[in-house]
């Protein structure tokens, strides 16, 4: 028969038992569609229909990009009441850079798609990778990705028991050793496409004016904010203009453009016999249209007083122009420059802040420090190399201790020359992880941290700061001394804070007490949906629950724990019919 625990646990059984999540619908994406595009020929769907039949993964080699999508997508029309989970479809090409595809990008984007709360999408390649093998388990999955250069850009995206549809322009031989696969060549069709030349040229003058800007563009696609932004009030009437002639097709992301294939070779030819001169100039009109638009949406992002829905939709945007920023700042790092180079880096902290791209976050900071270190910008290199540090925790292979450490020692060199206090308190807060992801005592690190934060009027820093310290004072064996600190002057609220006293007062085996704060945690954060700090407040009443042998209470976690991978949308739960 379970323990039910002493009389002193009641309470905090109950009021755990109150604390409800709403389990969110579990959404059904449906990722492609046919935009218009002219059907395939019916002996090629046939041919297609013939592959797929009983097969887990189809390789379909067609050079044609347009005509290629166009016969994916009539398929995937024809069959999408044979996968009840969903459609997903990631265009490799548009996250290529330096010739490779980023398949890590592609399962953060499957996972959000599918309904995976975004803290609980694993910064690392190989986690989401098992994340999304875990979620599609009784979800019967349409994948397509589409662009794919190799096996390896695809093959992660194989989700049994459904179907993954992997296109490219050449064979994929070495798609056969992950298992069975259907390979299938489709001949493009013949080009019936007008001389891209004498067509641009018949066009209005604000039409090719932007055709020509996107021969320059270092990026595969582009946005009609970013279009507005280099040409004003007409760039709508281009893009339908584009459009209309053929030139311009709708990208696989949401809201963006992309010149057609045949097209696009024609103007990145144009813009290379251009003048030095006149290149430049396109250049520094890229430049500033794009570093208006992304240091806007990251001053949203950043503001006390933007509602949720501003800070969402300006995030949005920096996740859909990183990689053209990160193209431009590769283009104009040969300019030498630095300043516009170390804004754009700058511009993308927010999104890193929100979600982990572990190449994009790399290169940008990377290219932002040496930019700062030649502009003599302190501050700047500072910050960034110590979000470098921070990426190194979260992405980190074997050697990140070492490389963790690098970036914040060189951090920690300018603490004399920044000028602010919160970046000081930002600096030793990312030297206080380090110091944990690595063993050692963390304490005077986070003693730093609070007392900068504290001087430079930051009440979350500083609030965050206490709350992290007395976790490591705890840990060090000073529980009272964390109490003493958590009930002081700051005295921090919120769930963070109370999971803090719930772990000193467990320490000091005060159990009681111990309970009705990590009831607390566990409350405040339910509220707001802090759903790690949840997941942490769930973590710790078991272990409490465990020492008192309170097998109702362990019990109660562990289901309100299911409850949460539900609702973090980590369970392969059945989409409702």
């Amino acid at each position: 028969m379970p323990n039910p625990g002493p009389a002193g646990s009641t309470d905090a059984r109950t009021r755990l038992a109150a604390i409800t999540l709403s389990p969110p619908a579990v959404p059904v994406p449906r990722q492609i569609g046919q935009d218009g595009a002219a059907l395939p020929p019916a002996e090629d769907l046939a041919r297609l229909e013939k592959a797929a039949a009983g097969a887990s993964v189809v390789a379909l080699e067609m050079a044609d990009r347009e005509a290629r999508r166009a016969l994916l997508a009539d398929w995937v029309s024809r069959h999408a009441p044979e996968f009840p989970g969903g459609q997903l479809y990631f265009d490799m090409d548009e996250v290529r850079r330096d010739w490779a595809g980023d398949p890590s990008v592609m399962l953060a984007h499957f996972l959000r798609a599918l309904g995976v709360v975004e803290e609980f999408i694993p910064p690392q390649f190989g986690d989401r990778f098992r994340a999304l093998q875990q979620i599609t388990q009784e979800r019967r999955v349409l994948i397509v990705v589409d662009g794919a250069g190799s096996a390896a850009e695809a093959i992660v995206a194989r989700c049994p028991p459904g179907l993954l549809l992997v296109s490219s322009r050449r064979r994929l031989d070495t798609l056969n050793a992950h298992g069975e696969t259907v390979h299938l060549k489709v001949d493009s069709p013949p080009s019936t496409a007008d001389d891209p030349g004498a067509l641009v040229a018949s066009l209005p003058r604000q039409a090719r004016a932007v055709y020509r800007l996107l021969g320059h563009l270092p990026a595969p696609t582009v946005s009609p904010a970013l279009l507005h932004h280099l040409v004003g009030a007409s760039s709508q009437t281009a893009i339908t203009q584009l459009t209309a002639a053929g030139l311009l097709v709708s990208a696989s992301s949401p809201d963006r453009f992309r010149l057609r294939d045949s097209a696009r070779a024609p103007a990145q030819d144009r813009a290379r016999n251009e003048s030095p001169d006149e290149q430049r100039r396109v250049r520094r009109q890229l430049t500033d249209a794009i570093l208006t638009l992304v240091e806007e949406a990251a001053a949203i992002c950043t503001r006390s007083d933007a509602d949720d829905t501003a800070r969402r939709a300006a995030l949005e945007v920096l996740d859909a122009e990183q990689h053209t920023v990160t193209g431009i700042m590769q283009m104009i790092n040969r300019d030498q420059w630095h300043r516009e180079v170390w804004r754009l880096a700058m511009a993308l902290c927010p999104l890193y802040d929100a979600r982990v791209y572990e190449s994009y976050w790399r290169d940008s900071h990377t290219l932002g420090v040496e930019a700062a270190m030649w502009d003599g910008a302190i501050d700047v290199q500072a910050e960034l190399r110590t979000r470098l540090a921070r990426l190194e925790l979260l992405c980190g292979q074997w050697d990140h201790p070492e490389r963790a450490g690098k970036e914040i020692n060189r951090a920690q060199e300018m603490l004399s020359l920044v000028s602010n206090d919160r970046l000081r308190g930002l600096i030793w807060r990312t030297r206080a992880e380090v110091e944990e992801d690595q063993g050692r005592d963390p304490v005077p690190a986070w003693r730093e941290a609070l007392r900068f934060y504290t001087e430079a009027g930051d009440p979350v820093g500083a609030a965050a700061s206490v709350a992290r310290l007395g976790q490591a004072l705890v840990a060090a064996g000073h529980a009272e001394e964390a109490l003493s600190l958590l009930a002081g002057g700051a005295s921090p609220s919120g769930a963070d804070a109370d999971l803090a006293r719930a772990a000193a007062h467990r320490a000091l085996g005060q159990h009681e007490l111990a309970l009705t704060t990590a009831v607390n945690a566990a409350q405040h954060a339910a509220e707001h949906a802090q759903y790690q700090l949840y997941a942490s407040a769930l973590t710790l009443l078991a272990d409490t629950a465990a020492d008192l042998q309170d097998e109702e209470l362990l019990q109660m976690c562990r289901s309100k724990e299911r409850q949460l991978a539900q609702v973090a949308g980590l369970t392969p739960v059945r989409p409702a019919d």
